[in-house]
């Protein structure tokens, strides 16, 4: 009896080394199929990337184009993603590798349907709402990647990153906004004048709120990283920045103010940092990019909120 379990152990031992290397191979086949597949949806994100900054200058064919053949694709990889030979014990990641292209080709077919939406001619919420979502997917698409790269052996050598949204800001609401107003102007031939403040940023950030008023911690100075857009089909030389606190430390309200040229459908980052609120009270905080001559559409020219400063 006690030589058969010894018998029993040693060809336990000599199976289980034996098994290693065949789990390491299968993990390596594994890993070589699946980088091509990898690479091929980092070319789609660069193409719908490349697409979200050039939408002007592509116009509506080249826009049409390029994220057709992004939707086909991306559809072939979640096809061939499902067709690749899987060791039982990367079952769980590969599981996360095709939810990461599932969802990637979901939002290829999306974008393109949304800025089609946005070229027409029907009000413009419905484009913005379906970019924003395209945002949220291609953000949960990075983080099934990151999750999937992580369920990998700590041995093997893991697939090149994989991201396919670099910058959320840009498929945020506000920025989404003025981004389908300037791709809309862009189509028209009549000019159009449109400067829009986009996004406020203030230094000392917000530590806290009382009663809606954010709350600021005590500084010197208030610094403000504002992002204006032009929204228009015309150039804008000379636009006018300002940023007034009400009440400041050196009377009834501050103003500090900056200018800046804008071409068709960009955006800029104006730094002002010399604004000297008055602490302990609440201000008010006005920022504003002056009308030029010939907008109409000014509901988004200027940006208000109130803040306390201790």
């Amino acid at each position: 009896m006690v030589l058969t379990v010894a018998v029993l152990l040693v060809d336990a031992a000599v199976s289980s080394r034996s098994d290693g290397p065949a789990r390491e191979q299968a993990t390596l086949a594994y890993l070589d199929a699946i980088r091509p597949l990898i690479e091929r949806s980092n070319s789609q994100g660069a193409d719908i990337a490349d697409v979200r900054t050039n939408a002007v200058q592509l116009g509506r064919d080249g826009i049409g184009r390029r994220l057709d053949r992004v939707s086909r694709e991306a559809d072939d990889v979640v096809r061939d993603s499902r067709r690749v030979s899987t060791p039982p014990a990367l079952r769980d990641a590969n599981d996360l590798l095709v939810a990461t292209f599932a969802i990637r080709s979901k939002a290829a077919g999306t974008v393109r349907q949304a800025f089609s939406d946005a070229l027409g001619t029907q009000p413009p919420e419905p484009a913005i709402k379906s970019l924003v979502e395209v945002g949220k997917d291609m953000g949960a698409s990075d983080r099934a990647y990151q999750l999937f790269l992580g369920s990998l052996p700590p041995a093997s050598a893991p697939p090149a990153p994989s991201l396919w949204m670099s910058n959320d800001q840009d498929w945020t609401q506000p920025f989404l906004t003025t981004f389908v107003t300037a791709l809309r102007s862009s189509q028209t031939l009549s000019p159009v004048h449109d400067l829009g403040v986009v996004l406020v940023v203030v230094d000392p950030a917000a530590v806290g709120a009382e009663g809606g008023i954010a709350v600021l911690p005590s500084a010197k100075n208030l610094k403000l990283q504002i992002v204006v857009a032009n929204a228009g089909n015309v150039a804008e030389k000379h636009a006018t920045v300002t940023a007034t606190v009400s009440p400041s430390a050196v009377g009834p309200s501050d103003v500090a103010r900056d200018f800046v040229d804008l071409t068709p459908g960009q955006r800029r980052t104006v730094t002002l940092g010399t604004l000297r609120p008055l602490t302990g009270t609440p201000f008010t905080l006005l920022v504003r990019i002056e009308p030029v001559p010939g907008e109409t559409s000014t509901a988004d020219n200027d940006k208000t909120a109130v803040y306390v400063m201790r």
